[in-house]
């Protein structure tokens, strides 16, 4: 690694995160449809931390970006996590959170199968791997749409019990921190 980028996101922020999380909850009817709400709440909050850390770092470097921020609804309108501009290009960019596990265990960053089989148009240009804890995001690295795709078609096809959906995985260490703080630079 590199320089590594971190922020701290609030505590503040992060109880708003998991009240927002159980109106989602409850909203969506996670919990009605056999899910599992707890591990969904977990991931809501992880996921808004990270996103709310990368919102945080783009302001603070100035950078000119848009958020979908909070979405309630179905993943069909969710849109993408950010998008910014790069040689007066708009270009997407997804975060994915991952746990303790992922980081120390697995190194890997999981992705969801559907999005991979049935929705390629909608995965963003760009992903950044994030890691949360206690509020602390470190950002990992980046990977481009191609880079990405061309590593779930190597991936299997995996069902997670905990949180009752199939995904792939990209190994870590296909994030590149260098290409992320190349990136950083070269936005708008």
């Amino acid at each position: 690694m590199t320089d590594k980028l971190e922020l701290t996101i609030s505590s503040e922020t992060i109880t708003f995160f998991r009240q927002q999380a159980e109106q989602k909850i409850k909203t969506e009817g996670w919990a009605k449809q056999g899910r599992n709400a707890d591990v969904k709440r977990k991931n809501f909050v992880r996921c808004w931390v990270t996103e709310e850390a990368f919102k945080q770092l783009l302001i603070k470097e100035n950078k000119w970006f848009r958020n979908r921020g909070l979405y309630f609804g179905d993943a069909a309108g969710a849109g993408a996590d950010f998008v910014v501009k790069i040689a007066g290009k708009e270009v997407s960019i997804g975060i994915r959170s991952i746990t303790r596990d992922s980081l120390t265990k697995w190194k890997s960053v999981a992705y969801p199968d559907d999005r991979f089989q049935q929705e390629r148009e909608k995965i963003a240009d760009y992903h950044v791997a994030c890691y949360e804890e206690n509020g602390r995001v470190s950002f990992l690295g980046i990977i481009s749409k191609e880079e990405l795709l061309a590593e779930l078609e190597k991936s299997k096809r995996k069902y997670s019990p905990l949180n009752q959906e199939y995904f792939r995985v990209i190994p870590l260490e296909k994030f590149s921190d260098e290409l992320l703080l190349e990136l950083l630079k070269i936005l708008k």
